[in-house]
């Protein structure tokens, strides 16, 4: 039976995540309600016949190799991590691993900040049966402007992309970051020691006119991680999806003086407190503590011993690990609060702040968009 590498590309810095990723790597390692990104995507291809899966790493990639090999264990003796040792782009780290490792004839190349459901097996099935020299998953967007946008014949075949157009171009299916490769694409990867070589600039439009590049098109979940907005999209969209009832996400007993208002979701080792509001659209993970008559909408907080004490009300934010909000503490829409941030009793912080790691929060913020590193 054929079996296909995977090469996961995972080594970017995500600055325009920041402060999230200051203190983690990229988005691999961000959690979507119940587990990483990166679990989202090993899902996916784990469904194929597998020969190796390449992790090419660069920033934190310690984090990541220890997270794969704790929860992929199973896997351990296909995972072959590959250090950048400056940024490659996103066709760099093909060249690297096929002269390190020489890839098979058909392989796959996945964005490590990509969240979605696309189904690998249907994926590879498609291009086999089509029998491209690559076939490129896309998915439709709302928005083409971000995106490289592409064109397809009457049979499937891409035949242009347009990257980031301003407008309308007749098509809104743009790239899903999600390859099927034959091994011809790594005699196309240009030579390029002094800089980043991109698949979307220096190897597809070369592809698209010598080879037969067939889209795959994906209808279901699917979102770039980019920036703390896009990642409380993704985790809304799966909790809406996934916790509709109070009973299916809420893993904790709580006080009935508690009021929860769908969709929440409460990992393991949550306590709350009495006379507490929390949601909607509030996904709380592990071994987080909230103390009573607090208020949480629309809000984000991540595992790791986080405080709320009473009082706090959070709203439209993103909270940290090991963070500690004191008493009647205030946190408006569009925060980023950074792990292990201090923020005293109290204490005010205005809309679209954000908060880099390890800060201590002694008075209140007013300023709209200040930004605290």
């Amino acid at each position: 039976m054929k079996s296909y590498d995977v090469i996961i590309l995972a080594g970017g810095l995500a600055t325009r995540l920041r402060p999230l990723s200051y203190s983690r790597p990229k988005p691999p390692l961000l959690p979507v309600l119940d587990k990483e990104i990166i679990d989202w995507i090993m899902e996916s291809v784990t469904k194929i016949p597998l020969n190796r899966i390449f992790i090419s790493i660069r920033y934190m990639g310690d984090l990541i190799k220890e997270h794969m090999e704790r929860v992929w264990s199973e896997f351990r003796d296909k995972l072959i991590f590959v250090t950048e040792n400056k940024p490659l782009g996103d066709a760099g780290p093909i060249s690297l691993i096929n002269e390190k490792y020489e890839l098979s004839d058909t392989f796959l190349v996945v964005y490590g900040d990509i969240l979605s459901d696309i189904d690998a097996r249907a994926l590879v099935n498609f291009h086999e049966k089509m029998g491209g020299t690559a076939t490129i998953t896309l998915t439709r967007v709302d928005d083409v402007s971000r995106y490289g946008v592409a064109q397809l014949d009457e049979t499937g075949k891409i035949i242009n992309f347009i990257e980031k157009p301003k407008q309308y171009v007749g098509s809104n299916l743009i790239n899903a970051g999600f390859y099927v490769f034959t091994k011809e694409i790594t005699k196309l990867i240009p030579k390029n020691p002094e800089g980043q070589v991109k698949l979307a600039i220096d190897v597809v439009p070369r592809l698209l006119r010598i080879g037969k590049v067939y889209g795959f098109i994906h209808s279901g979940l699917w979102f770039d991680i980019g920036t703390p907005e896009d990642y409380m999209k993704a985790n809304f969209s799966i909790l809406v999806s996934r916790c509709k009832d109070d009973n299916d996400c809420v893993s904790t007993d709580l006080p009935q003086s508690v009021t929860i208002q769908p969709p929440v979701y409460l990992g393991p080792n949550v306590t709350i407190g009495s006379n507490t509001e929390i949601g909607p659209n509030v996904i709380i993970h592990r071994n987080t503590k909230i103390g009573s008559t607090a208020k949480i909408v629309n809000s984000l907080i991540f595992e790791g011993g986080s405080s709320l004490c009473d009082g706090v009300y959070i709203s439209g934010s993103i909270i940290g690990s090991n963070t500690y909000i004191g008493k009647w503490a205030r946190v408006e829409d569009g925060s980023v609060i950074g792990d292990g941030v201090y923020i005293k009793d109290s204490v005010f912080i205005a809309k679209n702040t954000k908060i880099g790691p390890y800060r201590e929060i002694m008075e209140s913020i007013y300023k709209e968009g200040e930004i605290i590193l």
